[in-house]
């Protein structure tokens, strides 16, 4: 899954490397949770705007009556069959720009988070799903989703699943709503190639969603390293 992400690459680059029309002003985030306004890159009448969206969508089948909690991941493999996400697989795709994103190990009762980014530290593009949702403005108007995947080798220690991170051959078809949503995510999302990720244990400040400065990935021995450092008793 994908829980907590950074992005930290200024709306100018961003706009270039996306050849995308940046429509606010928006700071570094190192710690991006679900809930809060992210930005992600869409097709409007024609252009790539680089727009706001809230990370965690309604499903479009949803009613006063019958209301569904936020959904904030996907997975590529079964989003083509389920009701919350076929539609927009089809015709509501986006790319949600990261640095890096974080996981958790379980190591017994604990928790090490991780930072994960790419070994050349380049920035990402996440494969997204949205949705409108009624709102006075852009933020609350549109949310998405995170497509996720099979973790790579690089990954897989840590958490069995990913963001789906997209190539950027794959960019244009994946913006491109012409292009079949179904048997597109299955050719293009797949686990990166063995050594594209790096992975550093961080310390705990990730854990809490209000530290968003770029102390949270500052780097920390995990709990397996920090107690092998640890005299023995005798």
């Amino acid at each position: 899954m994908c829980g907590r992400y950074a992005l930290t690459t200024s709306r100018e680059a961003l706009a270039a490397l996306m050849r995308a029309v940046a429509a606010t002003e928006f700071p570094p985030r190192y710690n991006i949770s679900p809930g809060q306004t992210v930005q992600a890159v869409a097709v409007e009448n024609g252009r790539r705007l680089l727009t706001p969206y809230r990370w965690g969508l309604i499903p479009s089948f949803a009613t006063a009556d019958k209301p569904s909690p936020l959904v904030f991941n996907a997975r590529t493999e079964t989003a083509s069959q389920r009701p919350a996400f076929r539609s927009a697989l089809q015709s509501r795709r986006c790319l949600v720009p990261a640095d890096a994103w974080y996981e958790w190990q379980a190591i017994g009762r604990f928790k090490q988070p991780y930072l994960i980014r790419r070994v050349d530290r380049s920035p990402m593009m996440f494969a997204g799903l949205w949705e409108r949702v009624p709102g006075a403005d852009r933020a609350a108007g549109r949310a998405l989703a995170i497509l996720t995947v099979a973790a790579s080798d690089d990954v897989s220690a840590i958490h069995d699943r990913m963001p789906a991170v997209l190539a950027p051959e794959y960019w244009d078809a994946w913006l491109d709503v012409r292009v079949d949503g179904g048997s597109l995510a299955m050719r293009c999302l797949e686990p990166a190639r063995e050594g594209a990720y790096e992975t550093s244990p961080i310390g705990a400040l990730i854990n809490q969603t209000g530290n968003d400065g770029p102390e949270v990935q500052e780097p920390a021995p995990s709990r397996g390293e920090a107690e092998a450092g640890q005299p023995r008793l005798i």
